[in-house]
């Protein structure tokens, strides 16, 4: 089961972000609350962990317990979608394409290479902004820093 959740204290822009994530992947949002990480890697397969660091969102991505991938966004933009409903990801960036096919619905296509489209409840389209990576991380993110 895919399972998609938040920070500890999310924003209500991040909560709303999780939840159409959940409903693109086919999978379910649940709030952390105060779970740890560990104890949230144990509520499904594959597990998205987005918080903020900074002023950056960022989307951890879990497979069995394993940290898969790590995906700063600078922002994202939120539309009113005139296309039929599509599930899953796209994407033009071929590092998360490879990063996220293994665990999740995603297809790599002719698309902004900085960003990661999908389909949210209620007509509503997302464009994620990929970020550049942060000095010194090499796709990775410790979780050295617990406040999210």
């Amino acid at each position: 089961m895919k399972l998609v959740t938040t920070s500890r204290k999310p924003a209500p822009e991040l909560r709303t972000l999780g939840k159409d994530l959940a409903f693109a992947l086919g999978g379910k949002y649940s709030p952390r609350g105060k779970a740890g990480v560990d104890e949230v890697l144990s509520w499904g397969d594959t597990v998205l962990v987005i918080s903020r660091r900074g002023r950056k969102t960022l989307i951890e991505t879990y497979s069995s317990d394993d940290l898969v991938s790590a995906i700063f966004l600078s922002g994202f933009s939120v539309s009113r979608r005139d296309v039929p409903l599509e599930r899953g990801l796209r994407t033009g960036n071929e590092r998360v394409y490879n990063e996220l096919a293994e665990c999740l619905d995603i297809t790599l296509v002719d698309a902004g290479v900085n960003e990661i489209l999908f389909h949210g409840t209620q007509g509503k389209g997302y464009v994620l902004r990929i970020a550049e990576k942060p000095q010194g991380t090499q796709g990775s993110v410790s979780h050295q820093d617990s406040a999210s």
